[in-house]
């Protein structure tokens, strides 16, 4: 009995372990079932930072460049669009430069442990202490001062994967400095309505607005505001008068609040065109009716434009059409527009003669606002001021163009949000007749001698005699016609449509330092291909996975790290 229990005991004793020999499996057995090999991680790190590199670079060049992006002012949401501000463009670029300099990281932590283990188990190994430089200090064998290292093939492919993961993380600058920031404008595609109609404007007006020359005082000074208020921004015109902007044809219109660059189609502007001025050389040019003239003809408000004494006082006029005897109706002036030719004279200088000193007769004056006279082959014509005194002015014919034009493009100029200039080419203008327009030339010595007075446009004269000519007669009629027409056309027409200009930061890529960025991440890439084609599968598994690096190789690094 006491065998058979001693026997029955051993063998319930001996069934746990029995069992425990079946089931029994070793944990890393398991774990490699289901774990990536250590080489595809590798490849599969090494192709996800490239192909991040070629992303990045490709989204800049490509998506980046000429895209317009907004300010801290700017709304979020522009016609139905997300628009990026330059500090989220700035957020974004940086998040991907990140998200790279993980992956480096990560490759970097995997390859230099292999790269360690290579050294350590090839044909010549390397000593713990020249891995451990390179582990800890990214220092390659190559510029280790090792001879026999060095003409090891592996060798160097293994120190320039080294230097190139070394250096990814000094080269994000290039590619963030690589966006240049310039101001520009964007045109919305919105339309704002705006009233083409003067709401103050009353043809009732028009009938003692030609009765009453004192009446026409005022509307002078408006005419003169107009004028002023178009070209006082020397910004907008060169030092010879000319428009920096469009044609020339300015338009002052209500203020709708549509700020500088907007766009306004299918206006209705003033427009005229100085073809030329021909000065006369000997006085056989000059017909009987021209000169000399009685100033009182040509004023439209008691107020002789002779008179004014001033050099740079200007005169535009056709003797045989001038104004005729006062207008008593309430309706607007035929439509007409011009082309042809008008006289023109410039007074040049005011000449002094007395006992005491006599200045050089006016076809001989030196100094004059103009320039040395004697310079000039053009006659200068005398006219009696006073006792004392005579002015001197130029004479001549001057021919242009003049009427309105439909602008289907006109630009806000200035910063007043009621400049508009048309941007059609001035010899493109087509011409079209208005009331306006007649009456605007017959306002013209009165406009002209109070412009040249004012000269608010700051016009240059010395030596720019025919640009000073040109650009007061340009501003003159525009100014006139605008008067009238904000004074009296009072005649109801449909809004025209205008776009809001936007301020815009348009990024400039600057595409060497993009692919230079690009190149310097691509050598990481590259040079890690081939090093992966040194390495051995066996020199990729972790540690806790190799016996031969649990038990030596690691011990050995771990050794030099810490002494």
């Amino acid at each position: 009995m006491d065998t058979k229990n001693g026997s029955h005991v051993v063998a319930e004793q001996q069934s746990p372990v029995a069992e425990t020999e079946v089931v029994s499996e070793p944990p890393s057995t398991q774990k490699s079932r289901h774990t990536v090999p250590a080489a595809a991680r590798a490849w599969f790190i090494l192709f996800i930072h490239g192909a991040c590199c070629i992303a990045l670079a490709l989204a800049i060049s490509l998506a980046l460049d000429g895209y317009k992006a907004g300010d801290k002012s700017s709304p979020r949401y522009v016609e139905g669009k997300l628009l990026l501000r330059v500090s989220d463009i700035t957020t974004l670029v940086s998040v991907a430069l990140v998200v790279i300099k993980i992956i480096v990281s990560v490759w970097s932590t995997i390859v230099l442990w292999a790269f360690g283990r290579h050294m350590l188990t090839s044909n010549k190994p390397a000593s713990p202490a020249q891995v451990s430089k390179m582990i800890r200090w990214r220092l390659p064998f190559v510029l280790q001062g090792l001879k026999d290292t060095s003409r090891d093939l592996s060798n160097w492919i293994i120190s320039v994967a080294v230097i190139a993961a070394f250096i990814q993380a000094f080269i994000g600058p290039i590619i963030t400095g690589s966006v240049n920031w310039n101001s520009a404008i964007h045109i919305s595609t919105n339309a704002t309505l705006v009233n083409p109609v003067d709401p103050t404007a009353n043809i009732s007006m028009w009938k003692w607005y030609n009765m009453q020359g004192g009446t026409k005082r005022g509307y002078l000074r408006s005419a003169a505001g107009y004028a002023n208020l178009a070209w006082a921004d020397t910004s907008t015109v060169d030092k010879q008068g000319k428009s920096l902007v469009g044609n020339g044809c300015r338009h002052v219109v209500n203020n709708d609040a549509l700020p500088q660059n907007s766009i306004l189609v299918d206006v209705t502007i003033p427009c005229i065109n100085i073809n030329g001025i021909r000065w006369y050389r000997n006085k056989d040019e000059v017909m009987e009716n021209e000169w000399p003239i009685d100033g009182k003809k040509l004023t439209l408000v008691e107020d002789d434009p002779m008179y004014y004494f001033r050099g740079g006082i200007t005169l535009v006029y056709d003797m045989g059409n001038l104004q005729n005897g006062p207008e008593t109706t309430v309706k607007p002036p035929p439509a007409i527009k011009f082309s042809g030719t008008m006289t023109v004279a410039v007074m040049v200088f005011r000449r002094h003669y007395s006992e005491e000193y006599t200045d050089p007769e006016c076809p001989k004056i030196p100094n004059t606002v103009f320039g040395d006279m004697n310079t000039l082959p053009y006659l200068v014509q005398g006219t009696m001021g006073t006792e004392a005194d005579e002015n001197c002015f130029l004479l001549g014919k001057i021919d242009f163009s003049a009427g309105v034009t439909k602008s289907s493009r006109a630009t806000y100029i200035g910063s007043s949000s009621r400049v508009v200039e048309d941007m059609t080419p001035i010899q493109d203008v087509v011409y079209e007749a208005n009331p306006w327009v007649q009456e605007a030339i017959w306002m013209l010595p009165d406009l002209l001698t109070m412009l040249s007075l004012s000269n608010v446009s700051q016009l240059s004269t010395f030596n720019n005699l025919d640009n000073y000519v040109k650009s007061l007669v340009r501003q003159g009629y525009l100014g006139a016609w605008d008067m009238l027409s904000h004074s009296f056309d009072d005649e109801k027409r449909p809004s025209n449509n205008g776009f809001r200009a936007e301020t815009r930061l348009v990024a400039d890529i600057s595409f060497a330092r993009v692919f230079a960025w690009l190149g310097v991440g691509l050598l990481m890439t590259i040079s890690g291909v081939f090093a992966l084609v040194v390495l051995k599968a066996s020199d990729l598994k972790p540690p806790e996975g190799n016996n031969e690096g649990r038990t030596g190789i690691l011990e050995q690094i771990l050794g030099i790290f810490g002494g």
